[in-house]
C-alpha cells in the first residue's frame, strides 16, 4: 500500500510522540524520523526531475520538425511542470508551432498551384514559401519549392507552345497570301524592297512593271509608248543627252558674248552653270540597264517616263529567274 504526502507526515509525527512518551528513546525514534523525511523528498525530487527531463525530449523531438504531432505531445508534458520550468520550453514549442502553420499554408497553396496552373496561384505559392526562414524548415521549405518549380516549367511550356503555335499560324496565312498574289503585285512587292534597299545616298524615285497598266506606286503610271495617245516627256534642252563630238572640219567654234568682237588674246567669257537634270532607267531581273534617258527636269519626271517605258515592253521577257524587272530614276 502506497501512502499520501500527507498520510506520511502524521506516520513521522506519530512516531515523534511516541518517542517523546518513551521517555529515553526519543532521541532514537527522532533521527529515524528524519531520515525518512529525506527518503520521500528524495523520492519525490528524483519523480519531478523524470517530468522535466520528459518535457524536455519532448520539445527538443519537436524542433526536429519531422512530425507535427510531437507539438501536441510536447505541451503536454510541459503542462505537468511547475511554472518556473515551463516558460523556456512554451516559447520554444511555439515557434516550431508557429513554423508548421506556415508550412501547412505554403503547402495549401502550392496545391492549389499545381490544380490551377496559373501565373497568380504561382505567384501566391512562392510568397508563402519565401516565408520559410526558420533553419528547421529548410528540408520542407526545399520540397515545396521543388514541387512549384515543376508548375513554372508546365506554364512556361504552355506558354511557349503557343507562341510557336501562332507563329506558324501566321506565317501559314503569311504564305497563302503570297500565293494568292498576281503576277503584277508579286512584281510591286519585289520592286518595293528594292527600292527600300537602293544604294545609300543616291536619291531615287522607282516604279514597279505591271502588265495589266495598274499602278503599284506614288507616282502615277504613264500610258504605253505604243500607244496613239502617248506623249513621251521631253527632256529639257532636247533629246537624250550625248556627249559633244569634236568637228573635223576645222577650229572648233568660240561662243562670243552678244554684241561684241573678239580677238586670240580676249578672255573667253565663263561657261554657264549647267542646268540640273535626272536620268530614268530600267533594268531587267539580273540588274542589267535596257533603258535609260536623261536631261529630265524633275526626278518624278524621269521616274514616270521609266514606268511608261517598261510597261510597254513585254515584261515577263525582262524577268531572271526569281527576280523582276525594275525602273527608277536618279
Amino acid at each position: 500500500m502506497e501512502f499520501t504526502k500527507k498520510q506520511k507526515q502524521w506516520m513521522i509525527g506519530g512516531v515523534v510522540a511516541l518517542v517523546l512518551a518513551g521517555g529515553g528513546t526519543a532521541i532514537v525514534m527522532k533521527h529515524h524520523a528524519q531520515v525518512q523525511a529525506d527518503k520521500i523528498a528524495q523520492e519525490e525530487k528524483a519523480a519531478y526531475d523524470k517530468l522535466v527531463k520528459a518535457a524536455q525530449e519532448a520539445t527538443k523531438k519537436a524542433e526536429s520538425f519531422k512530425a507535427e504531432a510531437d507539438v501536441k505531445t510536447a505541451q503536454d508534458a510541459i503542462k505537468k511542470l511547475e511554472e518556473k520550468d515551463k516558460g523556456a520550453l512554451i516559447v520554444r514549442v511555439e515557434k516550431v508551432r508557429q513554423n508548421w502553420e506556415l508550412v501547412n499554408k505554403a503547402d495549401k497553396n502550392v496545391a492549389s498551384a499545381e490544380k490551377a496552373k496559373s501565373d497568380a496561384t504561382v505567384k501566391t505559392a512562392q510568397t508563402t514559401i519565401d516565408q520559410l526562414k526558420a533553419e528547421m524548415t529548410k528540408a520542407k521549405k526545399t520540397a515545396l519549392q521543388k514541387r512549384l518549380d515543376k508548375v513554372k516549367a508546365d506554364i512556361k511550356a504552355k506558354k511557349d507552345k503557343a507562341a510557336a503555335e501562332k507563329k506558324s499560324q501566321e506565317k501559314t496565312t503569311q504564305q497563302t497570301a503570297q500565293n494568292s498574289q498576281t503576277p503584277a503585285q508579286a512584281i510591286a512587292q519585289n520592286n518595293g524592297a528594292q527600292a527600300s534597299s537602293g544604294n545609300a545616298g543616291v536619291a531615287q524615285a522607282e516604279t514597279p512593271a505591271s502588265n495589266d497598266g495598274v499602278a503599284y506606286s506614288g507616282y502615277a503610271q504613264a500610258p504605253a509608248q505604243n500607244n496613239s495617245s502617248y506623249t513621251a516627256p521631253t527632256p529639257s534642252g532636247g533629246n537624250v543627252q550625248t556627249p559633244a563630238q569634236p568637228s573635223t572640219g576645222g577650229q572648233a567654234s568660240v561662243n562670243r558674248p552678244a554684241g561684241g568682237t573678239s580677238n586670240n588674246n580676249s578672255t573667253p567669257a565663263p561657261a554657264p552653270t549647267p542646268a540640273v537634270t535626272y536620268t530614268g532607267w530600267v533594268r531587267r531581273g539580273n540588274g542589267t540597264v535596257v533603258w535609260s534617258q536623261g536631261g529630265f527636269k524633275t526626278l518624278d519626271e524621269a521616274a514616270r517616263a521609266a514606268a511608261a517605258w517598261l510597261n510597254s515592253q513585254d515584261i515577263p521577257s525582262l524577268w531572271d529567274g526569281d527576280s523582276s524587272p525594275s525602273s527608277g530614276a536618279y
